[in-house]
């Protein structure tokens, strides 16, 4: 595997890549330089990937490379939910055009997830239908619906 050096020593690498990896975590979308987007990517996929298995190691290794507290808990307690049975593929990475001032090469790199108005109507819709449903099969005299009145004499 090949490092990408981004022109900075050990620590200062390390630190941007993690804080990108929080900021896409906390914000589900990033605009930054195409080779910091390609070294991120991977960095949350894994971060991810080892969210679903929701494991306290796993939660220990996601603090070491977190910076945000609030990242950590949107990673375990969020994230999870959203993935619609994903095993990877959780980070899209789109390139954009050059930046004008000194024309690097840009990208943005978004969260492939259900957004949480979805989420939060198809658990709406789940328990209307319940509701429905048990009323019906238990007693058909206690159905909200009124019997219609014959008007044809």
């Amino acid at each position: 595997m090949t490092i990408r050096k981004l022109g900075r020593k050990k620590e200062h690498r390390e630190r941007t890549l993690r804080n990108l990896a929080t900021s896409l975590i906390l914000y589900e979308k990033v605009t930054t330089t195409e080779a910091k987007a390609k070294a991120v990517v991977s960095m949350v996929e894994r971060l991810i990937s080892k969210s679903l298995k929701g494991s306290i190691a796993a939660r220990r290794s996601a603090k070491a490379t977190l910076f945000d507290m609030n990242a950590v808990s949107k990673l375990f307690e969020d994230l999870p939910g959203r993935s619609e049975g994903r095993t990877s593929g959780f980070v899209r990475m789109t390139k954009l055009p050059a930046r004008p001032g000194d024309g690097a090469e840009m990208a943005r790199m978004e969260l492939l997830l259900t957004p949480l108005e979805q989420i939060i109507e198809q658990e709406a819709k789940a328990k209307v239908r319940v509701r429905k449903s048990t009323i019906s099969k238990e007693d058909p005299e206690t159905s909200t619906e009124e019997p219609v009145a014959n008007t044809e004499s």
